[in-house]
Order: C-alpha cells, then sequence, then structure tokens
C-alpha cells in the first residue's frame, strides 16, 4: 500500500512544472480522504470548478489544480481563458458528477 501525505496550502512547495495527475491528497481524486477540502466548502469547490476561476493546486505553488482540470473534462467544461491547464477526461480516478463529490465529501 502506498503510503499518502496530506498536504495543507500552508505546506506548499515551489512547483517545478505542472503536473499532469491529481496529487494523492486532491479533493476531486474518488480516494481522497472524505471531507479533506481545505478551507473551502463542498459548493465552494463545487461552484469553482464550475465557474471561470483558475484553480491553484494546494500542494505546488505556481501549478494549476490537475484534479479540477481533469473533473472539469469530466463534466465538459472549459474556461473561456485559454491558458487554464487542460487535461483529458477520467471518469475512473476522478469524480464525474457534482452529485458523486457532495456524496463523497458530505454538504
Amino acid at each position: 500500500m502506498t503510503r499518502r501525505r496530506f498536504v495543507s496550502s500552508d505546506e506548499a512547495v515551489q512547483a517545478t512544472g505542472q503536473h499532469r495527475a491529481p496529487c494523492s491528497d486532491c479533493p476531486w481524486r474518488r480516494d481522497s480522504l472524505e471531507g479533506w477540502l481545505g478551507s473551502l466548502s463542498t459548493e465552494e469547490w463545487i461552484a469553482a470548478a464550475h465557474g471561470e476561476a483558475r484553480i491553484e493546486c494546494h500542494v505546488l505553488l505556481g501549478a494549476q489544480c490537475a484534479g479540477a482540470a481533469v473533473y472539469r473534462a469530466n463534466v465538459c467544461k472549459q474556461t473561456r481563458d485559454t491558458t487554464d491547464l487542460r487535461l483529458p477526461a477520467d471518469r475512473v480516478a476522478v469524480f464525474a458528477r457534482p452529485d458523486e463529490f457532495r456524496e463523497h465529501h458530505g454538504d
């Protein structure tokens, strides 16, 4: 079993590049710790993902959240800003609908 390391945004380190897969404790991962949402509520996370905001990674400073980018692909959402991270859909590793995210993390 792989040991997971939970990192808060206070412990974030500078990114050396943009990662392409969600961090081990990314809230968008299906196997994330239930309720591990940092300072945002479930509804705030969902609103951000379905909105136009750039979502920064909570682990790597200067990088965008790969989990949010995959979730957006899963729900067919693209921001108007073409510099925002876009990754392929992965409905196995990352939530595919807002209700799945809510159910996992609680409301």
